[in-house]
């Protein structure tokens, strides 16, 4: 895998240069699920997801078994979601199977125009921090004025401004802070990929 130091986030896979608008626009008719568990964005709209792929039959089944409140009913079998059939998600599979490797969670997530998300890391999960499972995102629906920022460490005030491209494809080390602002007039939408690494899978990014 590459190091942060060298600067290429975007893996070596053909990006998708199909339309995605259609699926952006249907995606705008859901109510996604709030991140519930990740402060300071708690019970807001700022940061939100649907799931195609994860631990639940339902397009709310976002979470991912030990990092919810017990309350919360969780199927530990992985399967796909009632979305990933729908004819609109033809798009999505062709996108998804590009990559070489099995899944866990894949979830649509939006970032609400005009919002942003301060410097962070996902490190609540062990199978990312430990690299068995890496994320990878692709953009649905962009633009110029989102702006994805990767740091070096928490002492890093500038990072490395990243502006990511429709239907390509970015390994992002998210154990690594980064922030994320969009400073546009519409929703931000990307899939973000959970994929379990083997070889292949190394070898591209």
């Amino acid at each position: 895998m590459k190091n942060l130091e060298e600067r290429n986030f975007e893996i070596s896979i053909e990006p998708y240069i199909g339309d995605l608008s259609i699926v952006s626009d249907y995606l705008d008719g859901f109510k996604f699920q709030t991140l519930t568990q990740i402060a300071p964005y708690k019970n807001n709209n700022i940061w939100t997801a649907l799931s195609l792929h994860g631990f639940g039959q339902e397009p709310s089944d976002i979470f991912k078994p030990g990092f919810v409140n017990e309350d919360i009913q969780i199927d530990h079998e992985l399967q796909w979601t009632t979305l990933c059939n729908d004819p609109v998600m033809k798009s999505i599979r062709e996108i998804i199977f590009k990559l070489p490797c099995k899944f866990e969670r894949i979830r649509f997530m939006k970032l609400a125009a005009g919002k942003s998300l301060r410097k962070h890391n996902d490190n609540i999960d062990p199978d990312i921090e430990n690299k068995k499972i890496v994320r990878i995102h692709i953009p649905l629906r962009t633009n110029k004025d989102v702006v994805f920022t990767m740091y070096e460490n928490d002492d890093d005030d500038d990072g490395e401004k990243l502006n990511l491209k429709t239907g390509h494809f970015y390994y992002l080390d998210v154990t690594k802070p980064h922030s994320v602002s969009n400073n546009s007039t519409i929703d931000r939408y990307h899939l973000v990929v959970d994929c379990y690494v083997n070889e292949e899978l190394k070898a591209i990014l």
